[in-house]
């Protein structure tokens, strides 16, 4: 009896050959050489947490790097960089207005045609009522505001997909400037005083740039260290948390349209004031741009979320990109094409799953 008890025992022990390495680590858990060993970072995450936070700061480095010594007696001066600012002024307004809608987890696809709803306003209250170049701002704005708020107002108390509302919205603003202008460049009527209103200078920068810089810094400090600010953050996060929170997600997401309206107000001021003129379409073209910004500020040091200093550096990307390519004669493609590209490698790094 006691023998079959000691040849069952055996029988069912593992026989493991001499020249087999055993698979069980000294405490007995499986460490075989596909389990990393604890307190070990595999090295593909570590090399995509790094690609995270600097892969984009690199890329633009690399990029001023490479057309300074492509060109630098043209693209290597400080009235370059001063021109990039300015050219910059416009993205940056749009760019950080978009931040604020994307915080609250929405979309804008109107304000192009917002944009250039405001331009008509502002050229049509001068050339039609003579009013003054204050007046025409104040009008642009308003009108600009009023737009961003309607917009926001139809999408928080719709429960359809803001995409398609503000693609609605923003077809019907182009048919209102179309209707008021006739579809016509309005050339003569602008008063010198807003023609004038980008032409100073404030301690060697443009006013453009100036205006742009204080808008950023103002919805900067509203998000990192207002109360508003954090509830547009806690919105975008979990909206039905928030709710249930007592947070009044309608009219926070209703600002957060505001302060892009805001910003599409001053960018169509600005834009009428450089051109001395009304354009059919004036804000169609500026649609990319300001996306592109405002998705890159997700990868600039491993943010994973909408900021403004991000927005600002993507804006500066941007324009740092157009100007070197038209310095150094590329096809204008080669821009888009970039920051086509662009805006899909920062979505796959940027937007990867937290470990």
């Amino acid at each position: 009896m006691e023998e079959n008890v000691q040849l069952r025992g055996a029988s069912d022990r593992t026989q493991v050959p001499a020249d087999q390495p055993s698979q069980s680590g000294p405490d007995g858990p499986p460490s075989g050489p596909s389990t990393p060993r604890p307190g070990v970072v595999p090295a593909t995450t570590r090399m995509m947490d790094f690609a995270e936070k600097y892969a984009t700061l690199i890329g633009f480095a690399l990029m001023i790097a490479f057309f300074w010594i492509d060109q630098p007696s043209t693209f290597g001066t400080v009235g370059n960089f001063k021109a990039i600012l300015d050219q910059t002024a416009v993205t940056v307004l749009l760019g950080v207005g978009l931040t604020a809608v994307l915080a609250v987890g929405e979309f804008d696809l109107s304000f192009p045609y917002s944009l250039g709803l405001a331009s008509a306003a502002s050229t049509l209250v001068m050339v039609d009522n003579h009013a003054g170049a204050a007046t025409a701002v104040l009008v642009g704005l308003l009108v600009a505001v009023g737009a961003g708020v309607l917009g926001g107002v139809a999408v928080a108390f719709q429960r359809a997909s803001s995409f398609i509302i503000t693609l609605a919205i923003g077809f019907v603003w182009l048919g209102v400037a179309d209707g008021l202008t006739n579809s016509q460049t309005i050339v003569g009527g602008l008063t010198n005083g807003f023609i004038n209103l980008t032409s100073h200078n404030v301690a060697g920068f443009t006013d453009s740039t100036m205006i742009a810089a204080v808008f950023a810094i103002v919805v900067g400090v509203m998000f990192r260290w207002t109360v508003l600010g954090r509830y547009m953050l806690s919105v975008g996060s979990n909206a039905e948390a928030s709710r249930l929170a007592g947070l009044r997600v309608p009219g926070i997401r209703v600002i957060a349209f505001a302060f892009l309206g805001l910003g599409v107000g001053i960018a169509a001021v600005i834009i009428t004031s450089r051109q001395a003129q009304y354009t059919p379409g004036v804000g169609v073209g500026l649609f990319l741009a300001p996306y592109v910004a405002a998705f890159f500020g997700m990868s600039v040091l491993g943010a994973r979320r909408f900021n403004v200093l991000g927005t600002v550096v993507g804006a500066l990307f941007i324009g740092t990109l157009q100007t070197g390519l038209t310095i150094v004669g590329a096809a204008s493609w080669v821009g888009e094409l970039i920051q086509g590209a662009v805006l899909l490698m920062i979505l796959v790094i940027a937007r990867r799953a937290p470990r």
